[in-house]
């Protein structure tokens, strides 16, 4: 019985070498081929992604002024930020280094779809200065179908919220814009924010506290409560480590009792309603500067507390994307004499132009001529093209450093004749 037991346990010990010999060679073939499949994947992943950025190029050469600064960005992180606001941090594809901005300066953002009426939009940099990565706060807006007027609606925002991933790529334009915290600015600062106008002031003051830490900051923010308060936590943070700052939020729609039970772990002052122009006079430091952006009757309505009180304009500085801003209304014409000729010489497109109502950029429009567009009133430089002959004026002052040959077409009505290079 031994010689037979013995020899049973040896078959059962070889055919268990066989079963394991053959389980490990299964399990290194699946590991191959796993491995193999991921090379592949990441290899058609690559592949994709050089072709989306080869693609945006040539979006960019075929039809984007070289003066607005266009280039291809990749989303490298997305965050949300609030109930409604999300960040998407972009960095250079092939991990060179951005450009350097100025803290308070926005992006121009497009997708490159087809048609550039309603694809550009303008976001400001919520980050400071970076040169390995930029971030815009974008706040999902839906469109309002009840507006006549194109490129007034939310339907970018949206498309970032509902359509962007990490991987993806888009095109930006910039950085740009005249609003923003000079280098060479030693004042001390009052900050004031609404809503998601919070994001050129989360710029500034990053910016302020690793570059002059010892200067007085002040940061009055607006909201309704707080899970439409994007960046706030993090900002309010900043109150612990560094001494001279001063962050205070308000929400409006927010009851005292509760506030005070949301923020009862946080750094920094929070009330409950609005704050008024007095307010903010109380709040400020000596000899400051102030900078502010939110909706543009929001604005006006502390600007003009500022100014009765006696700060000097110069001293109180706004952004606008929406509306007049920094920038007030001219008396335009209200009756031409006669049509006055317009082509378009990229497009190979004549037309005339006798409504004074109609900027050279809705002309273009209606003759199916795309120029791109973010803000619409003047602000942004989106839409500025070189002019080749003739004149034009504005119908509202403008900002927008202009070289002698160019135009800004949303906000241009031609004094003469005129070719545009569109």
């Amino acid at each position: 019985m031994l010689p037979f037991f013995g020899i049973t346990i040896g078959a059962i010990a070889l055919m268990g070498f066989a079963s394991f010999q053959l389980t490990s060679s299964s399990v290194g073939i699946v590991r191959r081929r796993t491995a193999l499949r991921a090379r592949r994947d990441q290899t058609l992943r690559e592949l994709r992604h050089s072709a989306e950025v080869a693609r945006l190029k040539a979006e960019i050469q075929s039809g984007t002024s070289d003066a607005l600064g266009w280039r291809v960005v990749e989303v490298a992180e997305i965050v949300d930020e609030s109930e409604d606001c999300r960040s998407f941090y972009f960095v250079d594809p092939s991990g060179q280094q951005l450009p350097d901005f100025q803290p308070g300066q926005y992006l121009m953002v497009r997708p490159a779809l087809a048609g550039a009426y309603q694809a550009t939009r303008c976001y400001s940099l919520s980050s400071s200065p970076n040169s390995r990565f930029w971030r815009i706060t974008v706040k999902r807006q839906e469109p309002d179908r009840s507006e006549a007027k194109p490129n007034k609606d939310g339907g970018l925002s949206c498309w970032l919220h509902d359509t962007i991933h990490v991987g993806d790529c888009l095109l930006v334009g910039g950085p740009s814009g005249q609003f923003y915290l000079d280098n060479e600015n030693s004042n001390p600062l009052m900050l004031l924010a609404a809503g998601v106008g919070i994001t050129p002031m989360a710029s500034m003051l990053r910016w302020a506290l690793e570059h002059t830490p010892d200067r007085e900051v002040r940061l009055l923010y607006q909201v309704k409560d707080l899970e439409h308060w994007p960046l706030g936590r993090a900002m309010h943070a900043w109150q612990s480590k560094f001494e001279n700052i001063q962050l205070h939020t308000f929400a409006s729609r927010v009851e005292p009792a509760t506030l005070r039970e949301q923020t009862a772990e946080a750094s920094g002052g929070f009330y409950s309603g609005r704050f008024s122009a007095e307010q903010v006079l109380k709040f400020s430091p000596d000899g400051c500067d102030y900078f502010m952006c939110g909706p543009d009757p929001w604005m006006e309505s502390i600007r003009k507390g500022l100014q009765e009180a006696g700060i000097p304009p110069e001293r109180i500085h706004w952004e606008s994307f929406g509306g007049t801003g920094n920038q007030p209304a001219m008396a335009s014409r209200t009756t031409v004499a006669e049509p006055v000729a317009v082509r378009f010489d990229f497009s190979d497109q004549e037309t005339s132009w006798s409504d004074p109502e109609q900027s050279l950029w809705e002309l273009a429009r209606e003759s199916g001529v795309e120029i791109p567009s973010g803000c619409l009133s003047g602000v942004c430089g989106c839409c500025r093209v070189k002019l080749l002959q003739g004149e034009v004026e504005y119908d509202r002052e403008i900002s927008v450093n202009l070289e002698a040959n160019e135009c800004l077409t949303c906000v241009a009505r031609p004094k003469s004749a005129c070719v545009l290079d569109v």
